[in-house]
């Protein structure tokens, strides 16, 4: 099953494809259904009305029967790779906040991580997911998945310590002393 492409997606993609290459719609289509990062093949309904706009806004061209990006359509790509420079920094800080907060040994809850997954997971609706933003939402989930597994780790071993309450015994290493 193909995942489906967040809006504004193909745009950025075709610019992203002619920046490198001048291409025909077709040649598009094939590039993208045979892109390995990519589970998508974008049908001819979808690329030619969209290299038709990319035409009428000045940001392609036609030459010899092959699109080509122009330099209004390269400033754009460059707009969206600042763009997406700047989710990929805020996302890296909240991995580090993270890490931080794991290197702490502080027993954190699920809900904690749960709240900080909700996060992660707003953010990334929030934004044009970008080419290389895959690559970071999986890096994320594992991320966020391991540091869960070993929270819940630490919460079972606490769980598993015998207890001391209730029975009159002070704790090992309390710093009393008995005579």
């Amino acid at each position: 099953m193909r995942d489906s492409v967040p809006r504004g997606f193909t745009r950025y993609y075709v610019l992203y494809l002619l920046s490198k290459n001048d291409m025909t719609g077709k040649e598009i289509i094939d590039a993208a259904s045979s892109d390995p990062n990519l589970r998508w093949k974008p049908s001819p309904g979808l690329i030619y009305p969209m290299l038709g706009r990319l035409l009428e806004e000045g940001y392609i061209e036609e030459v010899q029967g092959k699109y080509k990006i122009t330099d209004k359509g390269k400033a754009k790509l460059a707009d969206y790779y600042k763009y997406e420079a700047g989710i990929i920094e805020k996302m890296s800080a909240l991995e580090t906040l993270a890490a931080r907060i794991a290197s702490t040994n502080l027993v954190v809850t699920s809900e904690v991580m749960e709240s900080v997954a909700s996060s992660v997971n707003e953010l990334k609706s929030a934004v044009k997911p970008g080419i290389a933003l895959k690559r970071f939402k999986e890096r994320y989930r594992d991320f966020l998945k391991s540091e869960l597994e070993r929270i819940n780790r630490e919460l079972e071993q606490e769980s598993s310590k015998p207890s001391n309450e209730g029975t009159g015994e002070k704790p090992e290493g309390d710093g009393s002393t008995q005579k």
